[in-house]
């Protein structure tokens, strides 16, 4: 982004924050942008008394399969219920969402400790128990899939990414993990980015992949983000599922190589068709031949 370009983002996210503060923008002490966002633009704006987080989004919501809709319940829902940000605006029309700034994510040394994968393993048990909003997305696996592989063979990108049998043994994991797994709300994008220590418990932002779906995807997505060992997959699915954890750790395994084939699948469509994650073999995640 040019200096220019992101001076007049700026005025404009100056402009979101001051309106929900009902506060003159000049009172603004910093607007900072956010680099970690892969689909939108985040930025922390402080005055004397607040401190916000204003998000405007830029991402290609059909083509990433973003529900505004649904991702607004969410968030007022995971407001009230402690486990995310306290929302100050939420305007799926405008793209901009508000959100008070509860601190810096936790560092990637953090979430490595025993003790915090106990901690997210709880905030985790705790969301996939809520009814979700009646207006949560529900998220079909096959068909996430299916949009994915109709986008990068539209453009004719990612061949290596839609060999035919990646195709088939990733639609039956999906398959497995929904008659395995009753579906739960589930946020999909966990990682340490996302999870903020307030001072007293784990909170969960970036919300727009949530919805209605296997379990296990969560526990996946956490899992292959932070590099879990087969340890620290234990450690996560006893405080999980307590006595249930080794009837879950074949679907945990199944739902890690199906996560990461379906974020080299995102991955490849954010960047036009040009992806270079690597993936492990199918056939070390346990699936049928």
């Amino acid at each position: 982004m040019t200096a220019t370009a992101q001076s007049d983002v700026a005025s404009q996210v100056i402009a979101v924050a001051a309106r929900v503060l009902s506060i003159d923008g000049q009172v603004v002490t910093e607007c900072t942008p956010i680099k970690h966002g892969l689909t939108n633009e985040n930025w922390l704006v402080r005055t004397p008394q607040d401190a916000v987080v204003v998000r405007i989004s830029n991402a290609a919501e059909d083509t990433l399969q973003i529900d505004r809709v649904s991702e607004a319940a969410i968030l007022q829902m995971m407001d009230a219920a402690g486990i995310g940000a306290p929302v100050l605006l939420c305007d799926p029309a405008a793209r901009a969402l508000v959100t008070r700034y509860l601190g810096e994510h936790l560092p990637v040394t953090a979430i490595q400790m025993p003790e915090n994968i106990v901690r997210v393993a709880q905030l985790l048990k705790r969301l996939h128990g809520l009814a979700p909003p009646s207006q949560t997305k529900i998220i079909d696996l096959r068909e996430s899939l299916t949009q994915y592989f109709q986008t990068l063979d539209a453009w004719g990108k990612a061949p290596e990414l839609l060999d035919a049998s990646l195709r088939s043994r990733a639609m039956q994991a999906a398959d497995l993990l929904h008659s395995q797994f009753p579906p739960v709300l589930c946020h999909t994008d966990v990682h340490h980015r996302n999870l903020i220590d307030d001072g007293s418990a784990l909170r969960l932002i970036d919300w727009e992949y949530a919805g209605i779906s296997a379990p296990a995807f969560d526990l996946a997505s956490l899992c292959v983000f932070e590099r879990f060992d087969a340890d620290q997959r234990r450690l996560l699915l006893e405080h999980y599922a307590g006595v249930a954890a080794d009837v879950w750790m074949e679907g945990l395994e199944l739902a890690c190589w199906l996560f990461d084939y379906v974020r080299a699948l995102w991955f490849a469509v954010w960047e036009g068709g040009d992806c270079q994650l690597p993936l492990r073999h199918p056939d070390s995640a346990g699936l049928m031949p």
